[in-house]
Formats: C-alpha cells, structure tokens, sequence
C-alpha cells in the first residue's frame, strides 16, 4: 500500500518535507517532478534548481534515496531562471551623487584629522582637475559601497575594469592623509621662502638706506 507521508529533515539551509515512500506510479499521481525534468522543461541545469530549493525560491520533496521532487504546477508557473551573471542594477544621477556622503564611513574616528579629510573630499567633488587620481580613487570606492560593478564604474569615469580593480584595493584614508600631509609640507615650504624673500627684501632696503644717508665725502684745499 503506498504511503505518502511527510516529515521535516534538518538542512544546514532549510527544512525540506522528507517523503517516506512513493510507489513507481505514486510520483505521477500526485503530480510530482523529478528534478531533471523539471530542469528539462525549466530549461536550465539541476543543479540551479538545488541551489534555488537551498535558497528556498522553490519548495520540494524528498523521495525515494534523498531525491528532490518538484510539484508540477510551482514549476509550471516559476520563471525561467536566466542564464550568465543578472542584469547590473541601474542608479539614477540622484543616486550617483549622493554616493559621496558614503565616503565618509571609510574613514576612521579621530576627529583631529576627520574634518580636514571631510573638507578635501567635499573639495575634489567640486574640482577634481586638482587631483584626478585621488578623485578616481574616491569615486571608486563610493560607486562600490553604492552597488555598481566594476564595468559601471569603469564606463562611468572613463577607465579600464583593470584600473578600477587596483583603484578598489588602495585605501582612502592613507590617500587623503598623504594628501594632506603633502599639502602641509608645501604650505611650510612656501611660507619658510616667503619669509627668506621678505628677510633679504629688507636687508636690501637697509642697505640702500644706510647708502642714501652716508655723507659726501668732501676734497681738501690746496
């Protein structure tokens, strides 16, 4: 006498009705598919449909020896899965500038540096011909958190997926803070011969002082 009666296995990824035993004709009867038919008319391999009842888009049976079943009329109505990597999400240009403010959860706590680093990044948005490379490094890193590939974002700022890859692995908080590091050390330059300039400026006056108010000096009589 055929039996039809259920009860729960314990997956690591889900609980799967277990199927004691199904007579030769039982499986038909009950309007049951195994899983390389339903794959058949599916159109797609077994093995998308295993990962698709692990992932729990699609409910199945367990039959005889462990074997997954499908009911005929889920896979009649499921969507056929489609083949290569899933169309790329599309982001408006709201989106893509509002993916700055992302930026700011790479970089750490310290509040010494953070608001400087802050105000260059929000510099380099407005002018990024004063930087491109760190600018491509920001925007890099922004658009990633955002969800774009690394195609999107190659097509989006004008470079190869290669330069995108390397520009992913680099760190935003060491490229601002060289950054800004540099621009210290050149402000410092730049005022240290600002003050040599004004110094020799002055020492040059003094001397054309001095000369202006030396006395002539006068022959004497025969």
């Amino acid at each position: 006498m055929p039996t039809d009666f259920s009860i729960p296995n314990r997956s690591p990824f889900r609980t799967v009705p277990l199927t004691l035993k199904l007579e030769n004709g039982g499986v038909t009867a009950v309007g049951l598919l195994k899983l390389d038919e339903a794959a058949r008319r599916l159109g797609c391999h077994v093995e998308t449909l295993r990962v698709h009842i692990r992932d729990g888009r699609l409910t199945a049976v367990r039959g005889p020896h462990g074997a997954y079943y499908l009911d005929a009329r889920d896979v009649a109505t499921y969507p056929r899965p489609q083949r290569g990597w899933p169309k790329p999400t599309e982001f408006s240009e709201r989106q893509l500038g509002q993916s700055w403010s992302l930026i700011e959860g790479t970089l750490p706590k310290a509040r010494v540096w953070r608001d400087r680093e802050l105000d260059l990044v929000d510099e380099l948005r407005a002018h990024p011909e004063r930087n491109r490379r760190l600018y491509r490094l920001l925007s890099v890193h922004r658009l990633r958190r955002l969800g774009l590939t690394f195609s999107q974002i190659a097509a989006e700022l004008g470079i190869t997926s290669r330069h995108v890859r390397r520009l992913n692995a680099a760190s935003v908080f060491l490229a601002l803070r060289r950054e800004l590091v540099r621009r210290d050390k050149a402000k410092a330059r730049a005022e240290a011969l600002a003050a040599r300039r004004a110094q020799q400026s002055s020492m040059r006056e003094g001397a054309r002082s001095r000369r202006r108010r030396r006395p002539w000096a006068t022959r004497p009589r025969a």
